[in-house]
């Protein structure tokens, strides 16, 4: 079922996603964006998609309480009684409006305004929101919104501009417009985080599935921003490579994929804590050695550690050889996830708990 949950929070960042960057780029003049052409039927069936989507939470909490009351009462108690319920009913009715406001041609500040309450519902219904409501429900909400605007209008101009026309007029409001989400993310992303956890805490916590994932994560930050950069200012030419701007959105989906898995696992409120009931991340003992407590992380540095951190730095380095010498996407592709694969791996080889 988790898995279930993944793919379906995966796949409703990606949507909504998407329907940023059509929005966005309805407020940019005509000559300072490449050509957009995207068919209503696709944003309508995008709007379709966000309360199924959105279900799978609902429905995952649904059958933990059927254990328990009969299937009517753990139904009405899963969409009345807690906030993933709630957020699901809510994006039904938003979906309804929206779906009505783009069918019959509304307004771009309409549109506007209907995509940010779904933005705002999802941080409702975010794990975030469930510790603490009002702190946790902002601070989720900036994070999803600056990286769904980043990544729509990336999506939206990578796949589905006829053309890369005006691509340099566009560079001069997106590379700034960009490098804004990027700041409000990472200051979103430490709030998020200090509700989760204590600071110190964070490399203990990488014995733990949401520590591991949360590592994976600002991992393949690292290679997507070299993209961002290199697409940003390396990436000037009057008729510009689409295979780079896909690097970039493939890389933002690795982000999107670890945020997804990060949302339907245990924060480690309580490393020790957590432990006793999550257990350990797979494989850790595998590369890290044997487990003890009280968890004290220690660095051990390894031969075998060291070689693999400097091979995920040199697949970055050739990640960015390759976007100077056109090498081809999957070779550019291959060496961002070798990157984030070899320095994760190395790093923890590195580490003693």
């Amino acid at each position: 079922m988790i898995w279930f949950t993944i793919v379906s929070d995966f796949l409703l960042y990606a949507v909504v996603s998407l329907l940023a960057g059509h929005i966005v780029l309805q407020f940019v003049p005509d000559h300072r964006k490449p050509a957009v052409t995207i068919k209503k039927s696709v944003i309508l069936l995008a709007i379709a998609s966000i309360p199924v989507l959105s279900a799978a939470p609902a429905i995952q909490l649904a059958g933990l309480l059927m254990k328990n009351s009969p299937p009517g009462s753990a139904i009405w108690m899963a969409i009345t009684e807690f906030q993933a319920g709630q957020s699901f009913i809510f994006s039904l009715l938003l979906a309804f409006f929206w779906f009505g406001a783009m069918a019959f041609n509304s307004s771009k500040e309409i549109q506007a305004f209907w995509f940010l309450l779904a933005v705002v519902n999802i941080g409702f219904g975010s794990h975030a929101a469930s510790l603490e409501f009002l702190p946790g429900m902002l601070s989720h909400t900036v994070h999803f919104l600056a990286l769904s605007l980043w990544a729509g209008v990336l999506l939206v101009v990578t796949f589905f501009a006829a053309d890369l026309g005006n691509w340099r007029s566009f560079l001069k409001w997106f590379t700034p417009f960009a490098f804004g989400m990027v700041m409000v993310l990472l200051l979103s992303g430490i709030a998020v985080w200090l509700l989760f956890s204590n600071p110190a805490d964070y490399a203990a916590s990488w014995v733990l599935p949401y520590g591991q994932m949360l590592l994976l994560k600002h991992l393949s930050i690292l290679p997507l921003l070299a993209a961002a950069v290199l697409n940003g200012f390396g990436n000037k030419a009057k008729a510009p490579s689409r295979p780079l701007l896909k690097l970039e959105v493939f890389l933002l989906g690795l982000v999107f994929l670890a945020t997804a898995t990060m949302s339907k696992l245990a924060p480690p409120h309580n490393v020790v804590n957590t432990l006793l009931t999550e257990g350990t991340a797979p494989f850790l003992e595998l590369v890290s050695g044997k487990l003890l407590l009280p968890i004290v992380p220690q660095l051990s540095m390894s031969v075998d550690g060291i070689l693999l951190v400097l091979l995920g730095f040199m697949s970055l380095g050739l990640m960015i050889m390759g976007f100077f010498k056109k090498l081809p996407l999957w070779i550019l592709c291959l060496s961002g996830l070798i990157f984030v694969a070899a320095s994760y791996i190395g790093l923890m080889m590195n580490m003693n708990f």
